[in-house]
This record gives structure tokens, sequence and C-alpha cells, in this order.
């Protein structure tokens, strides 16, 4: 079990702004109106090594049937974070999507192949269900 699938199971994430995979592959990303940018990947067990206490509780308040399995979202313990996720059939984690300013994420909906999240501030982010990370472009 990658570190990310371990806390996801245990209901905790990294207060980290990132996209997390269960294969192990961590992106650093920031939010704002014009949507989610990759900033760099980054070793999720290093973060964890150095503050193992950096984490939020977190509890899923929406989910819904997505081909090949399930989106999830909702929020952490602190009042302005937000995430939300890919689930296979068995509702086993693929990738999720934290964001420590964005409020809880309570609104999903999906067109295509693609998921779009919207918190409670009106944050909106769409990516592609399969392969996110690949539809966006880090920083210059």
């Amino acid at each position: 079990m990658s570190d990310i699938t371990t806390l996801w199971a245990s209901a905790r994430l990294p207060i980290e702004d990132g996209l997390y995979f269960a294969d192990g592959r961590s992106y650093a990303v920031e939010a704002d109106e014009l949507g989610l940018r990759l900033v760099e990947g980054f070793d999720l067990g290093e973060l964890l090594a150095e503050d193992p206490e950096w984490l939020t509780s977190i509890d899923i308040t929406r989910e819904i049937r997505v081909p090949g399995g399930y989106a999830c979202a909702g929020e952490g313990s602190h009042g302005s974070e937000g995430f939300f996720a890919r689930l296979d059939e068995d509702r086993t984690l693929i990738w999720v999507c934290y964001l420590s300013e964005s409020n809880p994420f309570d609104e999903l909906t999906v067109e295509a192949s693609n998921l779009t999240a919207t918190s409670t501030s009106n944050l909106s982010i769409t990516l592609p269900l399969d392969n996110p990370d690949k539809a966006l472009s880090a920083e210059s």
C-alpha cells in the first residue's frame, strides 16, 4: 500500500495542496478561478517523515456513480479544507485532490469523461476521471 492509500483508509489526508495517486505519485497543486495547476512532484513519504502529524481528518459528504466506479467529495477537519476523489468499483482510492483553502467540495458532476467538483465557495475544478495529471500543465 502507498502512503496515500494508508491515509485514505483511515479517513485522513496530508495538509498539503496536492493531487495524490494510489500508485504513490504526488504532485503539489495550486487552484484559483482558472482551475488547477501542477506545481511539482514530491515525495509524500518524505513529507510525512518531516511532520507525521501534518494530517487532517476527512468526511465524505457526497458520492456519485461515474464510469468504472465512483467519485466522492467532502471536507477536512478545518472549515477551509476540501477534497474530491476518484474511486474504483470497490470504492478503493485511485486519486484524490486536497486543497487547504477551497472550502468543502459539495457538488460533483460528470460530463463525458470529466469530473467537475465545486466547493461551497464556488471554486470549480474539472479534471479527467482517468489520468488527471496528464491534463494539467506545470507552472512555467
